[in-house]
């Protein structure tokens, strides 16, 4: 055979392989595996329109902390999906692009370090929350004291269509070029927002050297991120080290609008995912949300931790939420949220905190989180100790030596009237904490010092265990040295 034979089939071998991996790049039903497309980035002015800053603006000092904050318009195009066949709880899920290359252009908000030296290398991108009509940064109010000390990088996306138009109408001259058809996009939104960070590092974070990228989004977010790493499986492990899911329920989110699906009516991470997943869940998310009917088994990329006594959310959140939306909106000044009962205390915020740090060297050094014990259910009804606490999952100090019992049940006021915010909606998912009488503590710890003792010893096994960081292991002993226990 002569040699130019023996060419001319390989480089006929080569052309029909070639043109094979064309046609999977450019089929639809395979848009997954294609290249995540590369954003258009614009730096919006710090004192651009009529507020001249930045809706939902950091209520810090960034620059106490040694950050600052930017704000950038995203835009391009992305593409509107339908479901290629039926969608099981396995979230075994495909895809097909029902309408492609739709125009599209919202924001990101960054706050980085100024200096390099400070940086730790992981960037955040939160997928902002929409659940109140508008972008909440709630992953950002929960765990920025980790953030800011530890030297991240964080990014809030404006992914949805409700929270583009809150933007507008909120400052129509800074915002007004933001445009969404849909939530339909988000799902492109959210890759593309990692493809800037990957491609763009010299604009978007004044070249900050990345070593690694966590997606993050809580509630409604983390629902919509459910889909994601299942339904755009290929396009999350090209774009993301990893993904924080923050209180999730059972369900996931639609392509297109709606918080969840109707079916099915749960859902797994899928089977072969090859991205590292840290799935985050409440006492309340567990059982009120029902993620206990799609608890799963830890696998060598997924770790669910699970927090006994947690509210959907608590006292700490929205405490610093509740002023930046204050800030925002003046109206709001004088509205105050009025529930029943005292809000959840559980700080939750501590085990997020420990996620985010776990995550991180999960990327960076390759060992995962420590796996969570599951809170006890038997019987159809959580099991509870003595004081009401449930039993089991991750033991922060408050509930081994507890001085209240911690639940979800909580309500708005009843009526209306005055300058109180009646919260049917809110009330529910903010939780509640009963403190132990006079009585009842002197029976439970004959001294102070006592209390102290046995608090900061509990707290020291939740630090080894890797579910309370050095820095909150100090700020909680010496809240329960501050604590008036006993009475």
């Amino acid at each position: 055979m002569m040699p130019t034979q023996i060419d001319s089939r390989v480089m006929l071998r080569l052309l029909i392989l070639w043109l094979a991996s064309l046609t999977v790049l450019l089929s639809p039903s395979s848009h997954a595996d294609a290249l995540v497309a590369q954003p258009l980035l614009t730096p919006i002015p710090d004192n651009a329109g009529l507020k001249q800053r930045p809706f939902i603006s950091s209520i810090l000092d960034l620059s106490q902390y040694g950050y600052v904050e930017r704000e950038f318009q995203m835009s391009g195009t992305a593409n509107l999906y339908d479901a290629d066949g039926r969608w099981r709880s396995d979230g075994l899920w495909n895809t097909t692009i029902a309408q492609a290359d739709v125009p599209y252009a919202t924001r990101l908000l960054v706050r980085r370090p100024a200096d390099p030296q400070q940086f730790n290398g992981i960037v955040v991108v939160e997928w902002l929350n929409n659940t109140a009509f508008m972008d909440v940064d709630v992953i950002w109010a929960q765990s920025h004291d980790e953030l800011l000390r530890e030297g991240y990088a964080w990014i809030g996306v404006s992914a949805q269509f409700f929270g583009v138009t809150m933007l507008k109408s909120w400052d129509r001259e800074r915002y007004g070029e933001l445009s969404l058809p849909n939530d339909g996009v988000s799902y492109d939104l959210f890759s593309q927002a990692a493809n800037a960070v990957r491609n763009q590092s010299a604009l978007l974070l004044d070249g900050l050297p990345v070593k690694g990228i966590i997606g993050a989004g809580e509630s409604q977010s983390a629902i919509r991120l459910t889909t994601y790493v299942n339904a755009f499986q290929a396009q999350a492990v090209q774009m993301y080290d990893a993904i924080l899911l923050y209180s999730r329920f059972a369900l996931a989110a639609p392509l297109k609008a709606g918080i969840s699906l109707v079916s099915p009516s749960r859902v797994y991470i899928r089977p072969d995912n090859r991205l590292k997943i840290l799935q985050f869940e409440t006492e309340q998310d567990i059982f009120m949300f029902l993620f206990r009917l799609a608890r799963q088994a830890d696998t060598e990329y997924l770790r669910s931790w699970e927090l006994p006594g947690a509210s959907h959310y608590d006292a700490y959140g929205v405490g610093n939420l509740l002023p930046q939306y204050q800030r925002d909106f003046p109206a709001l000044s004088t509205i105050q949220l009025v529930c029943r009962n005292s809000l959840n205390q559980i700080p939750q915020h501590y085990v997020v905190n420990a996620a985010l740090s776990a995550m991180s060297q999960w990327i960076t050094g390759g060992e995962p989180p420590p796996q969570s014990d599951r809170i006890e259910y038997r019987n159809w009804k959580v099991v509870r100790d003595e004081h009401g606490n449930a039993l089991g999952g991750i033991r922060l100090p408050h509930l081994e030596v507890p001085t209240a019992t911690h639940n979800y049940a909580n309500y708005g006021v009843i009526g209306s009237g005055g300058n109180f915010l009646v919260n049917s909606f809110a009330c529910p998912f903010l939780g509640n904490s009963v403190p132990f009488d006079q009585k009842k503590l002197a029976a439970l710890y004959s001294s102070h010092e006592e209390y102290v003792a046995r608090f900061t010893a509990a707290a020291g096994v939740a630090l080894e265990q890797g579910f309370l960081l050095p820095a909150d292991f100090a700020a909680a002993v010496a809240e329960a040295q501050a604590a008036q226990v006993p009475w």
